[in-house]
């Protein structure tokens, strides 16, 4: 069996025909991203690279919109790296108080950019995006099938249309939470990491804007960081593993809230949920910033959730049973006509 990230290596090709059909490999391709983001990585006529999806959102988007003929399926969470570096500060030591890791991006020029789109598109994108970015974190799929009906765009035809623009809408809905998020931390001495907020830095009164890092330093960077900030993709069924490794790091994690961290999040005491859309956010932030209150001895919780559910061997054992299933299905080849084996 073979595996990577996002699509990396799944369309190697040799004599015009997918390397791993012609070496009889089972290749899971494990996708995190929006499908929408490349489509070419979510449809692949193979009968060995099969899709292996970390949100239920993006199998309902490969089900309805996309329809690959390859295997596509769920696993049930991407695995959490232990972080090596997390007792070497105990939390009430740590000397980053708040921090922020994320690469930035302006939302109202994206936005202003829609006036270069086609009248239609424009009024598909401006009814989807007023809607989304008024909701709690969650897909937004449906948003935008509801717009394009609105509008009469179709889903079915030019399906390149469809994917442009939801990756578009996507791009957006994530650029304004963020943008929310950092705007109510302006006033506060925290460390924001990452490019792409030039359009804000000069309003910040103490907040401190820092260039990106190399992601190798984030392990370093969570173990020296007592609350650590998060914005979330589209998703409503898991969290972002920046929640996890933050957990996994004895950091407390703040992040928006989405309906896994509802249910399964809420006895950790060293997760803080929000949502973008409630007024007293910067508030919040505030008062967590000024907190006396020592997480230290709490922090074991988040570690041992984060071990006990987002276990890597259990991701690995997932890989290994789609990559099982790959090779059980050659049983039933002589059953089917070849044209629809996807040789």
């Amino acid at each position: 069996m073979a595996w990577s990230h996002a699509g990396i290596a799944a369309l190697l090709e040799n004599n015009n025909e997918i390397i791993w059909d012609t070496l009889k490999i089972p290749f899971v391709s494990v996708l995190a991203d929006p499908p929408s983001w490349c489509v070419r990585n979510h449809f692949i006529r193979s009968r060995y690279v099969a899709n292996a999806y970390v949100f239920s959102e993006w199998l309902q988007v490969q089900n309805r919109f996309i329809k690959s003929p390859q295997l596509s399926t769920l696993i049930p969470h991407l695995g959490i790296t232990p972080n090596t570096k997390r007792d070497a500060i105990p939390w009430r030591d740590r000397p980053q108080r708040m921090v922020m890791i994320k690469t930035g991006g302006n939302p109202e020029q994206r936005r202003q950019s829609w006036k270069n789109l086609p009248a239609r598109w424009r009024n598909v994108m401006e009814d989807a995006s007023s809607v989304a970015v008024n909701l709690p974190t969650g897909d937004i799929t449906d948003i935008f099938v509801n717009a394009c009906a609105s509008h009469n765009l179709s889903t079915e035809h030019r399906v390149e249309i469809f994917h442009g623009l939801l990756h578009e809408l996507d791009l957006y809905v994530r650029e304004y939470r963020m943008n929310v998020v950092v705007r109510a931390l302006l006033d506060l001495p925290v460390n924001i990491y990452g490019r792409g907020w030039d359009h804000l830095a000069p309003l910040a009164t103490q907040a401190k804007f820092h260039s990106a890092f190399d992601a190798t330093h984030l392990s370093s960077v969570y173990a020296s960081t007592q609350f650590l900030l998060n914005t979330s993709p589209n998703i409503a069924s898991n969290f972002h593993e920046r929640v996890g490794q933050g957990l996994d790091s004895r950091c407390v994690v703040v992040s928006d809230q989405n309906s896994f961290t509802r249910e399964n999040l809420k006895h950790i005491p060293t997760f803080y949920g929000f949502d973008t859309t409630d007024p007293t956010l910067a508030d919040q932030f505030h008062t967590l910033y000024h907190s006396q209150k020592d997480y230290t001895a709490e922090t074991q919780v988040g570690v041992d959730y984060i071990a006990h559910n987002f276990n890597c061997a259990k991701f690995m054992e997932s890989l290994l049973e789609i990559a099982k299933e790959i090779h059980t299905a050659n049983a039933f080849e002589n059953a089917v006509p070849p044209s629809m084996l996807y040789r």
